[in-house]
């Protein structure tokens, strides 16, 4: 069988087939090789800059290996899933999960790349993958159409047959809301997606003490196994603690990486670089054309920014991004809204330049018993906020005169100096995760097959592991005003009574 070869830290060797190989040369997929994987965190662990590309073919390889050990006897599935693993990032914007929470919300696609995803897989890939074909060396070319004669049985119109392909990889990720064997093997609790990223970035950032979990032996230990006449993956009790392992790996990856407070930071400015950018760099209507969107990548969106941002400084006969701000403050000029927002936006990019982030002043991780602590969260955010405020405007009345103006000039840009963040809640074992999954516990000694929250009853000793849902509350502030802030006691003690600390 033909194949390439492409070496990994990570899984040492990743084979990629025919279709795959055809498939990874498109322009979509090679676009991810300049999507940053981590963005926020980079600026905190200098090594983390991997990309969606490589993790892309980590979750390829890995959803072979589970294929390959549950549906061996079905070489058009193996090869499915492993293409779904290959393309599941392929709708990511520039900075990845940030466009999620702008562009794609402003566009009202609420599942952000996983919806765009399937616009790109059914109207691009097809003639995409069709012209790589074209300019294939002949070896490939015939490996390709014995690829395609295995996973449809047929080989007919060529860029039909792709889209056929494509097709059968969309009803891959459609398995989420049935639960599907399919999909859990790509993006399950324990899928190739998150088994991949764990790994890999744990490796990249220097954390690798998190990055455990054997992945070989959890894959071996999965089965499918019948409950209620329906068919569902499942995992031999025997590697229970592999299990809990590999998930308190990722939940010290979100606690010590992803979340970390300045990885937040430099995320929640991409984030406010994406809002101002959405009008100025017509991004909405560049997303909706598939054509431009392949053009959409993470320097790109900053070079255009730094480019706008020359021209209206040449425009405007100003010398510096200060006299610029100096000019818009004593009203010599008047911008337009999208002039003001690249100005704006610019600023984002300078600060990021040169590591100047918001500044934590506070945080707090809680768990509420009985109730969803995302709820919970955002009472609390506001509560804190005001007795902020409240506690500044005592400041002004107290201050003395050199402080006065300054407290002043905070109380007035309230909103634009103070920042709340509330990243999705945690946990670190959570039954529910695997319940919404279909994904069950065999007991082989018993041979019973059981539910996560079944198991853990009947195995009481683990429900010390299985964690209440922890959500994560900071507050951060653009303007580095701490030692003000401090100096008057303005940031209010939190109240851990319904708290539980990390």
């Amino acid at each position: 069988m033909y194949y390439k070869v492409s070496r990994d830290p990570i899984h040492a060797e990743i084979f990629m087939y025919p279709l795959e190989i055809i498939a990874s040369d498109t322009k979509a997929m090679q676009r991810l090789r300049y999507l940053s994987q981590l963005v926020g965190s980079e600026y905190v662990y200098p090594c983390a800059t991997h990309t969606r590309f490589a993790h892309s073919l980590g979750v390829m390889h890995i959803s072979g290996m589970y294929a390959s050990h549950l549906f061996g006897d079905d070489p058009a599935k193996v090869r499915i899933l492993r293409l779904a693993g290959l393309l599941h990032d392929i709708g990511h914007g520039p900075f990845s999960h940030q466009f999620d929470e702008v562009v794609y919300k402003n566009m009202g696609l609420e599942d952000g790349h996983d919806e765009y995803r399937e616009k790109i897989l059914l109207e691009y890939m097809p003639k995409a993958m069709y012209k790589v074909f074209e300019r294939a060396p002949e070896k490939l070319k015939n490996a390709v159409l014995e690829d395609l004669n295995m996973v449809l049985g047929e080989v007919d119109d060529l860029e039909d047959d792709f889209r056929k392909v494509m097709e059968k990889v969309v009803e891959t990720y459609k398995g989420e809301n049935e639960g599907t064997i399919e999909f859990a093997v790509i993006q399950g609790p324990l899928g190739a997606d998150r088994m991949d990223f764990v790994l890999r970035d744990s490796y990249f950032a220097g954390t690798r003490g998190f990055g455990t979990g054997s992945l070989d032996r959890l894959v071996r230990n999965s089965m499918v196994v019948e409950k209620d006449g329906k068919k569902f993956l499942a995992y031999n009790i025997k590697v229970i603690d592999e299990i809990y392992t590999t998930l308190f790996g990722r939940f010290m990856m979100y606690k010590n990486v992803y979340f970390h407070k300045t990885s937040r930071a430099a995320d929640l400015m991409i984030q406010d670089l994406l809002e101002l950018c959405y009008r100025p760099l017509k991004l909405k209507e560049r997303v909706e054309n598939l054509e431009t969107f392949m053009e959409l990548t993470d320097q790109r969106i900053i070079n255009e920014v730094e480019i706008c941002f020359n021209q209206i400084v040449e425009e405007y006969n100003i010398s510096s991004f200060e006299d610029t701000k100096e000019k818009i403050l004593n009203f010599e000029i008047d911008l337009q809204p999208v002039e003001l927002d690249i100005v704006m936006a610019y600023e984002i990019v300078e600060r990021l330049k040169n590591r100047d982030f918001w500044k934590t002043i506070l945080e707090t991780p809680f768990s509420v018993e009985g109730i969803d602590p995302s709820a919970a969260s955002q009472g609390f955010a506001m509560d804190i906020l005001q007795k902020i405020r409240l506690r500044l405007e005592k400041a002004v009345e107290i201050s003395d005169e050199s402080d006065r103006e300054e407290l002043l000039k905070i109380l007035s840009n309230f909103d634009e100096i103070f920042k709340v963040d509330t990243p999705y809640k945690l946990s670190l074992v959570h039954p529910d995760e695997f319940l919404k999954s279909n994904i069950y516990i065999y007991d082989s000694w018993k041979e019973h097959v059981l539910s996560f929250d079944e198991y853990v009853r009947e195995y009481p000793a683990y429900k010390l592991m299985t964690s209440n849902l922890i959500q994560i509350v900071r507050f951060y502030v653009t303007k580095d005003v701490r030692n003000l802030l401090e100096k008057y006691n303005i940031i209010p003690k939190v109240d851990t009574s319904l708290t539980t600390r990390w």
